[in-house]
């Protein structure tokens, strides 16, 4: 007997399937793997998350707001996981503050035929 937690499931069926056909078969399976194994894979996938989701709320401060922290808590004995969320955060904030340093006004500024001459 299967048991469910939280949401009822809705259906999006192949949500995930156009990318875990690409992990699938990066990972040395066939180029087009077979659709039951990769509706097997996504449900996997989606409970995975799921269940991470749900634990994240139950040991979160704010029963409201689920944070980052909370989901670092829930890694804290999969180090490899950690490490990983940890990689993505600090190339998340790296991305933020180049973006930050690029000035946009520069770019969309028109290229006049004397400054061409110029250079």
């Amino acid at each position: 007997m299967e048991v469910r937690r939280g949401r009822p499931p809705k259906e999006k069926k192949g949500l995930f399937a156009k990318d875990l056909r690409l992990l699938m078969y990066g990972f040395g399976d066939v180029v087009n793997p077979a659709p039951d194994t990769v509706n097997v894979l996504e449900e996997m996938v989606i409970d995975y998350i799921t269940d991470m989701c749900l634990k994240a709320a139950q040991s979160a401060d704010n029963k409201v707001k689920v944070k980052v922290d909370d989901f670092k808590f829930i890694l804290r004995h999969d180090t490899k996981k950690l490490a990983r969320v940890e990689e993505l955060l600090y190339m998340s904030e790296d991305i933020k503050r180049a973006r930050q340093s690029f000035d946009v006004n520069e770019v969309e500024r028109p290229i006049k035929k004397n400054d061409m001459e110029d250079a």
